[in-house]
Parts: C-alpha cells; structure tokens; sequence
C-alpha cells in the first residue's frame, strides 16, 4: 500500500470511466507529474491498470522549451537529477505511455528518442479557450493513431 492510499482513494466515477467501452483515449494533462500525476497513478494499482489498459495512454508535456510552464516542475526535475526538457518528463513517464505531445517549439527533440512516431509536436501553450480545443483536439487525433491492439 502506498502512502497516498492511507488518505484517498479511486472514486467509484474514475474506476467507471476506465471500465467504460468508449474509451478510447487517456490523456494525462501537462501538469506536475510530481506533484499532482504521481498521487493519482499510486492509487489502487492505477498505474498498472493504465499499462492494460487498450485504450493508448498520452501524456502532454509540462515543459517547453526547458522550462515549466508553471509551478515548480523544473525546479523539481533539476533537484532530482533529471534532464530538464519535454524528453525529461517523457523518460520519466517511461513505459505507462504509448505517445508524447511536446511543444512545437521543441520539435527539434524529436529525433533523439528511438521511436519518434510516439511523439507529436503541436502548440500546447494554452492561452484562449480556442487553444484548448485545438490541443484537445490534436491530441485525441494523435491518440487514434496509437490504439492498442485487440
């Protein structure tokens, strides 16, 4: 048991939407993956349940341009010994994900990883209502490109 399920636990929405047929994508968003994405994959085997999941798991990168967005992500990554780029945050992820959605001002990242196709650049900065549906919307094309076998 993990120290966050002393306090919390999966709400019985979460554990329906996973279990749902429609599902066809999970997307974690660009937030702290410390902070704020860590808590949630400890719970309740939530982690391994993404892995199995046949629905591709995408994460968005916090990081553009080697630098957060907000809050202390970089801070974080530096005192943890980790590279401080969208890649960072990609490794760190590691096999829970099938795709990555990186800034496109880090395209140029996008050749350093061994199998690029699990990448998309596109802009990710979200400041009008019109860019988060645009990012929804690029990135729920790039997971349909992912979907798992069977």
């Amino acid at each position: 048991m993990s120290i966050f399920e002393t306090v919390a636990r999966v709400k019985a929405q979460f554990e329906n939407a996973l279990e749902d047929p429609a599902l066809t994508a999970i997307m974690i968003c660009p937030s702290n993956p410390f902070v704020s994405v860590a808590p949630i994959l400890a719970l309740g085997e939530i982690r391994d349940r993404l892995r199995k999941h046949r629905a591709p798991v995408v994460a968005v990168s916090p990081i553009v341009a080697n630098k957060a967005i907000k809050g202390p992500t970089a801070k974080m990554m530096h005192e943890l010994g980790l590279e401080l780029s969208a890649l960072g945050v990609y490794y760190h992820y590691g096999d829970l994900l099938d795709g990555f959605v990186l800034d496109d001002q880090d395209r140029g990242l996008v050749d350093e990883v061994e199998i690029p196709t699990r990448l998309h650049c596109c802009n990710t900065l979200m400041e009008s209502l019109d860019d988060r549906v645009k990012l929804a919307s690029d990135c729920l094309q790039f997971a349909s490109r992912l979907a798992r076998p069977g």
